[in-house]
């Protein structure tokens, strides 16, 4: 039996709850608190404890509720793939939409591109009813959401990685792979310039050079949005399911490699 963290904060606050009704009682005053941790896991869990299983039971009826909604339709199958995937395509492109949705709120410049990574994304997104358990299979971390302001200098360490590993999940820029090297690269449509800088968003995990792009290191500026990438993907699915628009994406050359 796995009990999410959702059910453990739950635990912790009737917890609290209940010390807080007992010791108003009789017109006692508190004057401290004490509060435990127990993590219910397979192997701690007493499940033929009828006590137990009484108390887990709601909290554990909610989050099958909560995780069997149907956010919106999906139109086709979502693979990952290099030079560009679908699913990669579609990704990147929600969460630059979503980053600048957020700077905008926040009274900050708009993100240029976004980048990620295919090993950040764990799943398909199949044809049919995306259930919101599949984002969280999708994308189980916790990673936050981030601009970074970079020169041109690291731009252009920016492409060279994605030619010199055959692409990665990205939005906001085109290119062409020719020998390894990165060949007619633009940003927003227009040609890229070493010499101005550029606004990225990725992850706080890819933001501290993980999967090795350490041109994300040192940047001129950091911008943390306090919002997690997987609620952004829930939210702008569940947005297009409100409008009754089935979400669909599709290989468009943003990244083509030249035989």
């Amino acid at each position: 039996m796995r009990v999410n963290t959702e059910i453990q904060r739950g635990f912790r606050v009737a917890l609290f709850a209940s010390i807080l009704l007992i010791g108003c009682k009789g017109g006692a005053k508190i004057t401290s608190v004490e509060t435990s941790f127990i993590q219910f896991t397979a192997e701690n869990t007493p499940v033929d404890d009828p006590e137990m299983v009484a108390l887990i039971e709601p909290y554990s009826k909610a989050l099958e509720k909560d995780m069997s909604a149907v956010l919106a339709q999906c139109e086709l199958d979502m693979f990952k793939s290099v030079p560009e995937g679908i699913l990669g395509n579609f990704i990147a492109d929600l969460t630059l939409s979503k980053t600048n949705q957020y700077c905008k709120e926040a009274g900050l410049p708009p993100a240029d591109i976004c980048m990620l990574n295919n090993g950040g994304l764990r799943t398909t997104l199949p044809k049919g009813p995306v259930y919101k358990r599949r984002i969280f299979e999708l994308m189980p971390f916790e990673n936050e959401m981030v601009v970074l302001t970079i020169s041109g200098a690291k731009m252009q360490g920016l492409f060279d990685y994605l030619a010199r590993i055959n692409g990665m999940p990205v939005s906001g820029l085109t290119m062409v792979i020719e020998n390894g090297k990165p060949k007619n690269m633009t940003v927003g449509g227009v040609a890229f310039d070493i010499s101005r800088e550029y606004r990225v968003a990725t992850s706080d995990y890819l933001a501290e050079g993980g999967d090795k792009m350490r041109f994300f290191l040192d940047p001129l500026k950091r911008d943390n949005l306090a919002h997690k990438l997987r609620d952004a993907i829930i939210d702008y699915i569940q947005e297009e399911g409100d409008k009754g628009n089935a979400i669909t994406a599709k290989i468009d050359g943003r990244i083509t490699v030249k035989e």
